[in-house]
């Protein structure tokens, strides 16, 4: 898009708020939405409120809840100017998110990290749906989890430690839960939002936020719809690579600027129908459209981290469309809380890589030439989950369940002669009609029942146990030909695991304001079909690493047993929260991605780990208007054993997990008049360096670490009209974020790396009313 249309499209954003401040000077004072902000202007706060969570699948104050966890509210958010899941770990402690780019995360908590696999460590929902990356994502580079918009969200909850009782099976490490606003019966309510940044070695970003909510049926049928737009120009330039020499950058093209582009569009509409007061019924449909103009990364070789650029012949275009359709019921008993939710999730991605370094550097050809590899898939994930919960008076209460998950992952990739590139080598490969075509169909049933009882010993000491019991079915057919595979090659293949994750906790509340608990939970994610590596380039690589064949085309389960001693405390009436854990975790049969010479990566389950380590998270109301918050962890995940034929050795740490990270935060509010209150925030958060791979000898090994600050001041009217100003990374501070597997093949010699977003500075504006 280009830089006209963003001014338009701020121009109509800014006159839309204009025309809406406009109104409220006729509005009735006395509307909800106003009161509301009267009473939270007049009301100052005395006191450190908790946050109201659902991370036991029942509401909860969080200070009461025997997990250790981060909640934050949807303004809460907005004030942290938290857009996606990379700002949401500069404030959860234990969470890392390895991004090269939106759309493009993988989720690590406690230090529990892996690329590989057909499942994730870390469950990921949108309310009661998983939206976790499964199967054929890890295979596009993309480790899958999408960045939902965090405009009309209630909360976001960071679970940290296995989750796999009431969660799916992929919460090994912990789970993130955004939940959505939901329909309101009995007000209207309407606020746009819109921003305007500029980025430093960047250009000018725009977007703009809506929801409506309209109660159309008094008490009965209410409708919420929100919408988004966002567009952000980039700030990663592109060269073209050299004819003679791929890894450095022809001096004589012309480089395009700000390459790594990024717009995104999508919609919320839920209905909340009530029959009676024990009966809610809610579809919904959520869908969102992407496109990154090229991964925000750069080749660290020529380029280097404070010269970061592309060099690059192909346009490396990313499209991602995705849709999640839902049905929540909730019914109510006397004795308890029928749930039912049925989710279909797709997501349909299409990448291009460039791969004119790999044909050179393994073909030895004479020049390089621009070649392009296509890739693309469509998720198609159909989830059940029936729960009840027990409301009823009495020292025990219980949570039953059941849960079916169904994927299907059509994958295709390829990599064509480009045209012109016979003719220019005289056709250097005439035995193969191609570089690479391959395809992939991959299923997956997963069929699970769990439970959870819960038991008041007396009126200080619960106890609680819980266990999932559960069987993962998964197959796959793969075909392949071309010159990178050695010619044709077909694989069929299936897997069956089962099996059981229990949890036990113990909590004593040693007086109103303060709880400590003790939890011992195992983690499981269950095995799946390789990708095989082809024999005749890679027999001899994969023949040294000692591997059966068997295991070369299907990896093993994984498992963890996590043991945590944790302490919620509020003090000085509530102005001081103190949330403290610690923990030890034994991973057995570790999944890992292997990346051989010969190009090709392959999983396998590399043996044991160990990661233990500490969470603190404080919040602090000295005065009135000045609230003081910070949040550490420390985190020691290393290797138990040898790798046979790979770099990795006994004690090394497990790649992407930082030893260290924090963040430290305060905000200062006053009124200013009788219509606005002021308000000045600072954040500081800090990711310790970390590994990228096991092999000391590679000039990628290792990511130092870095901090951010980011700055935002601004003033809240009780008319309804918001306008703040804010700067993110004001030091403009650069930090390596991820570095990602080619899709195509990666080379020992450059790699892609990926960037931290340069200093940004920019307005809000928001009407609500």
């Amino acid at each position: 898009m280009n830089h006209d249309f963003k001014r338009t499209l701020l121009y109509s954003a800014l006159l839309s708020v204009a025309l809406a401040a406009g109104a409220a000077e006729a509005q009735d004072a006395t509307t909800p939405a106003n009161d509301k902000k009267k009473a939270q202007a007049s009301d100052t706060p005395q006191t450190l409120e908790g946050i109201t969570v659902t991370a036991a699948k029942r509401e909860q104050d969080i200070q009461k809840v025997p997990i250790s966890m981060t909640a934050l509210t949807g303004e809460q958010l907005e004030r942290q100017g938290v857009t996606s899941l990379v700002d949401l770990a500069r404030i959860a402690p234990s969470l890392t998110v390895v991004s090269s780019g939106p759309g493009s995360n993988n989720l690590i908590i406690r230090g529990i990290s892996s690329s590989a696999g057909s499942a994730a460590t870390v469950g990921y929902y949108l309310d009661d749906v998983p939206i976790a990356a499964s199967s054929n994502a890890a295979l596009l580079s993309t480790r899958g989890v999408i960045d939902p918009s965090v405009f009309d969200i209630e909360r976001v909850e960071v679970l940290r430690g296995p989750q796999g009782t009431i969660y799916c099976s992929s919460s090994m490490g912990g789970t993130v839960k955004y939940v959505t606003n939901q329909p309101d019966l009995d007000f209207v309510e309407a606020r746009i939002k819109t921003d305007v940044s500029g980025t430093y070695h960047g250009g000018p970003n725009a977007n703009v936020n809506g929801v409506l909510n309209i109660p159309l049926l008094k008490d009965k049928v209410a409708l919420r719809v929100s919408a988004y737009y966002r567009d952000d120009d980039g700030y990663i330039d592109r060269y073209r690579i050299s004819p003679t020499n791929y890894l450095e950058a022809d001096p004589d093209s012309k480089k395009k600027d700000n390459v790594n582009t990024f717009k995104t569009y999508g919609a919320l509409a839920a209905l909340l129908i009530k029959p009676d007061d024990t009966l809610t019924i809610t579809p919904s449909v959520i869908y969102q459209y992407s496109r990154l103009g090229s991964p925000f990364t750069y080749d660290k070789i020529p380029a280097t981290l404070s010269d970061p650029y592309q060099v690059r012949d192909v346009n490396e275009a990313n499209v991602q469309k995705s849709t999640i359709s839902n049905l929540a019921i909730h019914k109510q008993f006397d004795a308890f809380e029928l749930m039912s939710s049925s989710s279909y999730f797709t997501r349909d991605v299409n990448i291009r890589d460039d791969s004119s370094k790999v044909i050179n550097y393994f073909f030895g050809l004479p020049s390089v030439y621009p070649t392009t590899m296509y890739g693309s898939y469509k998720n198609k994930e159909f989830t059940e989950e029936v729960r009840a919960t027990s409301k009823f008076d009495g020292p025990v209460q219980a949570i039953l369940g059941a849960f079916y998950h169904d994927v299907r992952a059509p994958l295709s990739s390829s990599i064509p002669y480009p045209d012109g590139f016979n003719q220019a080598f005289n056709t250097p490969f005439p035995d193969y009609s191609t570089i690479y075509a391959g395809a992939r169909n991959a299923t997956l049933h997963e069929y699970a029942v769990f439970g959870e009882l819960s038991w008041n010993i007396t009126d200080k000491l619960k106890a609680s146990a819980g266990i999932r019991a559960f069987e993962v079915k998964q197959g796959f057919a793969q075909s392949g030909d071309g010159l990178l595979n050695g010619g044709p090659s077909t694989v069929h293949s299936s897997s069956k695991d089962y099996g059981s994750t229990p949890k036990f906790t113990l909590q004593y509340q040693v007086s109103p304001d303060n709880m400590v608990y003790a939890t011992a939970s195992e983690g499981y994610r269950p095995g799946g079909p390789n990708n095989p590596a082809p024999a005749a380039l890679c027999g001899s690589e994969v023949e040294g690493l000692g591997l059966s064949q068997s295991q070369l085309n299907k990896y093993n389960p994984d498992t963890l047993w996590n043991y945590e001693l944790g302490f919620k405390s509020s003090m000085l009436d509530r102005r001081l929260l103190i949330d403290a854990s610690v923990y030890h975790i034994d991973w057995k049969h570790v999944q890992q991605q292997i990346v051989l010479g010969c190009g090709y990566n392959i999983t396998a389950n590399f043996g044991d780990a160990v990661s233990q380590g500490a969470e603190l998270e404080m919040k602090f109301l000295p005065i009135n208007s000045v609230t003081l918050s910070a949040g550490f962890s420390y985190n020691d995940a290393h290797l138990k054993n040898d790798v046979p034929g790979t770099s990795a050795k006994d004690g090394d740490r497990l790649v992407n997990v930082p030893r260290f990270t924090g963040s430290l935060a305060a905000e200062y509010r006053h009124r200013v008049n009788a219509q606005y209150d002021g308000f000045m925030r600072t954040d500081i958060s800090y990711v310790g360096d970390s590994n990228f791979l096991y092999d000391r000898e590679s000039p990628f090994y290792r990511r130092k670490g870095f901090a951010t600050t980011n700055v935002r001041v601004g003033m809240e009217g009780r008319n309804g009209f918001d306008i703040s100003l804010y700067a993110t990374n004001l030091f403009d501070k650069h930090g390596e974020t991820d570095l990602p597997v080619a899709i195509s093949a990666d080379l020992p010699t450059t790699r892609r790396v990926a960037l931290n977003q340069p200093r940004t500075i920019g307005v809000t504006l928001q009407y609500q009313y």
